[in-house]
């Protein structure tokens, strides 16, 4: 058994025959996978049942990745461990080559991020597919509302000042340029014959925009008229992502009598606890409940909050009513 702790991704459910629903979660995915490491998937119906309340995170011994704004940057979180402490891809390319990844990172986080974001989270279409895959069936009324429109707000307000006219304009340029550079190589991958960074980033998104019904259709459309991007993505689905990864669940089913990764690494056996401590699904059971518990105050909150102008309208009209009791007093007093 390796000595190594395994890695736990969680990630939102596939969907539209793509691995996840998010193209932040491929990314976070793809990554591991162009690793060859082992590693195993939790499946979150919600991102509140990531340990980091954001998708996608890590798990890995008493490591978590850290919490982020969003998706996109929670992947870049994953990756950036990954790169440092299971493998770097890009550790073959020379410097000139690193230079050219660096534009490419940088295009694809300024340019394919904010088309992404936009198309999910502010077009109609996008919104509406997104939240019937994400969240209906999954959450109660009327979480299943709340949850969606607040994410769709936070999202509007990182892009309050995007030119939205320049959106997928930009982003079909850096979709050229991929398109360009994959024709230069010649090879499997963005930078020739062995993996990189950029195309776990770029997996994400062309994945996305081929498969989904979620993407404006400006995206999905450069992407089906290119030959070359089509080509890449069906070698790059077929060949990193025709095995389902290992759930979770059966990696605790595997190893529920052996000893614990750090009792391993030691080369100790785990010891015979004398007090019962709560499963792996006890604990994940409580954290939902947890994190349950807060999604319905919120909710609670979000629907005081949002009803107060009804409350403060009735009592508006109650003291205007009052008012016009005492000015009909007033002139039967006149009267009389």
């Amino acid at each position: 058994m390796s000595s190594q702790p395994i890695c736990i991704i969680y990630k939102w459910s596939d969907c539209w025959g793509l691995p996840s629903l998010s193209p932040a979660c491929i990314q976070a995915e793809a990554y591991l996978r162009l690793t060859g490491v082992d590693f195993a998937v939790e499946v979150c119906s919600t991102s509140s049942s990531s340990p980091t309340g954001q998708l996608p995170a890590l798990e890995r011994g008493a490591y978590i990745s850290p919490g982020a704004s969003d998706e996109f940057a929670s992947a870049a979180a994953v990756i950036a461990y990954a790169k440092k402490h299971i493998k770097d891809l890009d550790a073959h390319l020379s410097l000139s080559q690193r230079a050219d990844l660096l534009a490419f990172a940088n295009l694809i986080e300024s340019r394919l991020n904010v088309a992404t974001n936009v198309t999910m989270w502010c077009e109609g279409r996008g919104f509406s597919e997104l939240k019937k895959a994400a969240y209906s069936g999954k959450l109660p009324f009327p979480l299943n509302q709340l949850v969606p429109w607040s994410k769709q707000r936070e999202v509007r307000r990182r892009l309050a000042q995007t030119d939205m006219d320049q959106v997928y304009p930009n982003a079909l340029e850096v979709l050229d340029a991929i398109a360009d550079r994959l024709r230069s190589t010649g090879g499997p991958f963005l930078f020739g014959a062995k993996p990189t960074t950029v195309d776990a980033l770029l997996m994400g998104h062309l994945l996305f925009y081929r498969l989904s019904p979620a993407v404006a259709p400006v995206l999905q459309d450069k992407v089906q008229s290119q030959r070359v991007l089509c080509e890449y993505v069906d070698r790059l689905l077929g060949q990193n992502f025709s095995v389902p990864a290992l759930p979770r669940s059966a990696l605790e089913a595997s190893t529920n009598e052996a000893p614990s990764w750090t009792d391993a690494a030691k080369g100790q056996k785990k010891p015979t606890p004398t007090v019962v401590e709560p499963s792996p699904a006890e604990q994940q059971f409580r954290r939902h409940s947890y994190y349950w518990l807060l999604g319905a105050g919120a909710a609670i909150a979000s629907y005081i909050l949002l009803s107060g102008r009804y409350i403060q309208f009735a009592t508006v009209m109650e003291q205007a009513g009052e008012d016009e009791a005492d000015n009909d007093d007033d002139e039967e007093d006149v009267e009389q």
